[in-house]
C-alpha cells in the first residue's frame, strides 16, 4: 500500500518511531528504534501488516532489509513480529550472508531462535536470494563434527561457526577458516 515515507522522526517508541510526513504522524514499528534520533530526516521503506486484531506499519532503512523481512515472513512458524525481532538482533546483511552460506550456527546464535526455527529458515529461504539450488543443508553440522573429532570444545566451535558466513564454500574452506579462528583456543581444547 505505502512503499516509503520521507519525513522527520518526532518520537522514539519502545518498538518503533513516529515519523511526521506532510503534517501527519505515522507510527511505524522498526527493528532497532534507538538507532534513530528525534529530528532525523529520513526515507523509510514500509510494509503494512494486516492481522485480525491489528493493522500496523513496519519500517526499514533499505529495500534489501524489507525484502529480507518479507522473506522471513514466508518461513513456516515465523510471523511479522518475530521477523522484525530477528532483524533487531543482528545486521540484516550478516543475516542474509548466513542464509546464503547455510550457516545454522549463526541463526541459532540469534536470541529466541532455536534449532528448529533455524533449520526452517534455511529450508524455506533456500533459493530466495537466487542462490545455487545444490546447497548442502547439513554442511555446518558436518564441519562441526569434523572439528569435534579434532578435539575442539563444542561451545568454542559453535561460537566460531556462527561468525563464518562464506556463501558457496566447501566444507574444507569452512574448516580451514574455523581452524584459523580457533587457534587461540587450541592450548585449552586439544588434549
Amino acid at each position: 500500500m505505502f512503499d516509503y515515507f520521507i519525513g522527520r522522526v518526532t518520537k522514539i517508541l519502545h518498538q518503533g518511531i513516529v515519523l511526521e510526513s506532510n503534517s501527519i504522524g505515522y507510527k511505524i514499528a522498526v527493528a532497532r528504534p534507538h538507532q534513530y534520533r528525534v529530528g532525523d530526516q529520513l526515507k523509510i521503506y514500509t510494509e503494512m501488516v494486516f492481522k485480525e486484531e491489528e493493522i500496523y506499519l513496519v519500517g526499514f532503512s533499505s529495500i534489501e532489509e524489507r525484502d529480507l523481512y518479507l522473506g522471513l515472513n514466508i518461513v513456516n512458524g515465523i510471523g511479522p513480529k518475530t521477523a522484525l525481532k530477528i532483524l533487531g538482533e543482528c545486521d540484516y546483511k550478516e543475516l542474509k550472508q548466513a542464509i546464503e552460506a547455510n550457516n545454522i550456527f549463526f541463526l541459532r546464535s540469534i536470541k529466541g531462535i532455536g534449532q528448529r526455527a533455524s533449520a526452517q529458515i534455511l529450508l524455506d529461504l533456500r533459493g530466495f536470494f537466487d542462490l545455487n539450488q545444490n546447497i548442502n543443508v547439513n554442511q555446518y553440522d558436518e564441519v562441526q563434527c569434523a572439528l569435534r573429532h579434532l578435539g575442539y570444545r563444542l561451545k568454542e566451535i559453535n561460537s566460531v561457526l556462527a561468525s563464518i558466513n562464506i556463501p558457496d564454500a566447501s566444507n574444507e574452506e569452512i574448516i580451514k577458516e574455523a581452524l584459523r579462528r580457533l587457534r587461540p583456543y587450541a592450548k585449552h581444547s586439544i588434549k
